[in-house]
């Protein structure tokens, strides 16, 4: 059963979801895989097809997935505060004015933190990925590959919106890839893994758009700058 949204909505509405993910409720496999028939329907390179998906649903393999995204937030922690990366960024967000700073950072961290725990909890989770490695790419073909493979994420995003589930969009186990690599089979020297992304029912359907920078502020025309 589909959520009475209009495009609009559901195209200003799509969050990445983390605290609200129902980690009680089982999601049938032919409904993740319905969501997904929808997102292969997004653009890709040449209409190749090259990616491949894993889903994840084995208790067991979601613990292991778990302890990988788990140590992985610990090294970006340690990275991103030795290359004060961290520092950074609170910088910009406090420049911000879309009203990220404060109570909402404070909020987004203790998201961050949920997801972190109960990893393991999630029905599913989702890795997409594209042939070849970037390290081995020009600048052309990376924007390719990269762009062959998220337009589809963000399809699965929304075709999991309208059917009452979420997702969020994670990326911090890449900093140990090889692990998940050799934990799921996946042949590492021959496919990029572009994300992990868990899949859930959601607490409750009603979310609402976010902050986000002005056209005005960001969007320029004919000539970089000019407003």
């Amino acid at each position: 059963m589909l959520l009475d949204l209009t495009p609009d909505q559901v195209l200003t509405t799509t969050r990445s979801v983390r605290k609200r993910l129902d980690l009680t409720r089982k999601v049938p496999r032919a409904l993740i895989e319905e969501c997904l028939e929808i997102a292969f329907q997004a653009p890709n390179g040449s209409n190749m097809n090259t990616w491949q998906w894993v889903v994840v649903d084995d208790p067991a393999l979601l613990a292991g997935i778990s302890k990988i995204y788990d140590a992985s937030l610990d090294d970006f922690l340690q990275t991103a505060h030795g290359q004060g990366y961290v520092k950074e960024i609170a910088e910009l967000v406090a420049a911000d004015k879309t009203g990220a700073e404060g109570p909402a950072r404070q909020k987004m961290s203790e998201s961050v933190a949920y997801l972190r725990q109960n990893m393991a909890k999630v029905p599913a989770v989702v890795i997409p990925m594209f042939l070849g490695r970037p390290d081995q790419m020009t600048l052309f073909r990376q924007a390719s590959s990269w762009g062959s493979v998220l337009p589809a994420v963000w399809s699965l995003f929304l075709a999991l919106r309208v059917r009452g589930l979420g997702s969020a969009w994670t990326t911090a186990h890449l900093l140990r890839e090889r692990e998940m690599a050799e934990l799921l089979d996946i042949p590492i020297a021959e496919y990029t893994q572009v994300g992990l992304f868990p899949i859930a029912y959601t607490i409750g359907t009603d979310f609402h758009k976010a902050g986000r920078k002005p056209v005005s502020e960001v969007v320029s025309w004919n000539r970089f700058g000019k407003r």
